[in-house]
């Protein structure tokens, strides 16, 4: 096994030469910027601890990209501006807000095209019409099941096309083959599942193809279907992914020379290598294994040792059509655009002030004959003083200060864990919250609606709260390093769980 693992170190540095840049590239023919199944965000939660996201960060890198003399096509596929259908009733302006808002930003940034997703097609025609007329980019596939738009980026004339769900493949294949001999690229837009990509990129003609509908947090490097080259860019506005174009010659395929595919393919092979070596430690030392049966996974071992080392070599430019994707994370460190954050401050106070109003007589649902109602923390704390005193420095104690300052604290997707007993019998509402009292994340948050308890203290309350109460807000979308456990600990605590410290 030593000489295994000798031959083995060997391979894998041959030609090594780790973080060594590719050689460097000429300009490229043209870059796109893709955004997928962006669902109407404009902004992540901001309790979490790096919110991915944000259409001022993400019109920050499109303005950044566009001081390039490099010709930008921004393309957005799947739902773009809804994330349901049909929506909740309560939601519909609020959700109608936040559209016009993002067609204004992405009016602003240039985009190129828009590929809208199912949720997106399915809201009220007016909707879409309003939304329609006050965009400045085309909208595809919304008035059949192909759309094909002729664009010139710089000296290479593209076709996009977009496709929706369930198109048959011949359809989008005879739009593809008429628009083709008009241009040097066709970029497909598509919104449906892996599959759907899949046979669209296998379709003759088709060099590139943009997939939403995926639902899919994470981005994924390029992947090759057929000719083509599938590319999917997160969701939610986490990221966008850049691919440059290099388009020397003619009809050839393209080639992947991203390191974003050289990565994601090195750490593949490692866990491979990895996985392959340990089980055949374990072979080796249960001494019940033909060496026949070995010698073949050593070879395995030695020949995806190769291929993992191949990818540590410098990329070569050649002479061919190409492409280069990579993969911008939108981060708390990433820079903002002020004007659009601008917009989203105005939007976040007409949308906080509408709502306002359109429920200031909502009411939470009536106590049923065994409900128990909420009352407050501050009536808790007359008999719990050391740990009502705990809690109002505790972060769940000024819950609902931090919408307040943003003017949130009646938008819907906040207000429901920045306040009490939330559309509970007997609870809070968007607007309703007992004067204030049901306001934060108070003691009945965890503990559950204490007006028995209150009237008669023998009825017992809940002690150690659950993690399927915390998880309800503290989920991945949320809170994303949450941990119950280790939370648990920072809330058992001298005069809250544990006995108050004697001066």
């Amino acid at each position: 096994m030593r000489c295994l693992l000798a031959a083995l170190s060997l391979t894998l540095c041959l030609g090594c030469d780790l973080g060594r840049k590719p050689a460097s590239e000429p300009e490229p023919s043209l870059r796109l910027a893709v955004v997928t199944d962006l669902k109407g965000y404009l902004e992540p939660c901001g309790c979490t601890s790096d919110p991915l996201g944000g259409i001022d960060r993400l019109a920050a890198q499109i303005e950044e990209l566009r001081k390039s003399d490099v010709p930008l096509l921004f393309l957005v596929a799947g739902d773009a501006f809804f994330d349901a259908a049909p929506l909740e009733p309560a939601r519909v302006d609020q959700a109608n807000r936040n559209a016009q808002t993002l067609v204004r930003i992405l009016n602003r940034l240039g985009v190129t095209a828009v590929l809208p997703g199912a949720s997106d097609r399915a809201q009220p025609a007016a909707t879409l019409a309003e939304l329609r007329a006050a965009a400045d980019f085309a909208w595809l596939a919304m008035d059949g099941p192909t759309d094909v738009l002729q664009h010139e980026a710089g000296s290479v004339s593209v076709t996009l096309l977009g496709t929706q769900r369930k198109t048959p493949p011949d359809a989008v294949a005879a739009a593809v083959g008429n628009a083709k001999d008009q241009s040097d690229l066709a970029v497909v837009l598509v919104d449906g599942s892996r599959r759907d990509a899949n046979r669209v990129g296998a379709i003759q003609g088709v060099d590139f193809v943009i997939q939403g509908g995926l639902d899919q947090d994470s981005a994924m490097p390029p992947r090759q279907t057929g000719n083509a080259w599938v590319f999917h860019a997160s969701r939610q506005g986490q990221g966008l992914a850049i691919v440059d174009v290099y388009r020397p010659r003619g009809d050839a395929p393209f080639a992947d020379r991203s390191e974003w595919s050289r990565t994601a393919g090195a750490a593949q092979l490692d866990r491979q290598i990895e996985e392959l070596r340990a089980k055949i430690d374990a072979w080796e030392q249960a001494g019940n294994i033909d060496q026949a049966d070995l010698d073949p996974q050593r070879a395995r071992l030695v020949d995806l040792a190769k291929e993992r080392a191949a990818l540590d070599a410098p990329v070569a430019r050649g002479k061919g059509n190409a492409f280069s994707a990579r993969w911008v994370e939108l981060r708390k460190v990433s820079p903002s655009d002020p004007e659009v954050e601008k917009l989203m401050r105005e939007h976040d106070k007409v949308v906080n002030e509408a709502n306002r109003v359109a429920f200031a007589d909502l009411k939470p649902p009536p106590l049923g004959p065994d409900d128990v109602a909420y009352v407050g923390s501050a009536v808790c704390g007359a008999c719990h003083q050391e740990a009502y005193a705990w809690w109002r420095d505790h972060s769940h104690g000024v819950a609902y200060s931090t919408l307040e300052q943003r003017s949130k604290e009646y938008n819907l997707d906040c207000v429901g864990c920045h306040v009490t007993g939330y559309e509970q019998p007997g609870g809070s509402t968007v607007t309703h919250n007992l004067d204030g009292q049901l306001q934060n994340v108070g003691c009945e948050s965890c503990h559950g609606p204490g007006a028995a308890h209150v009237k008669d203290p023998e009825v017992a309350v809940v002690r150690m709260t659950p993690e399927s109460t915390c998880v309800a807000c503290h989920n991945e979308q949320h809170s994303d390093l949450f941990d119950y456990e280790a939370y648990v600990k920072t809330l058992v605590v001298p005069g809250h769980g544990l006995p108050a410290k004697t001066p």
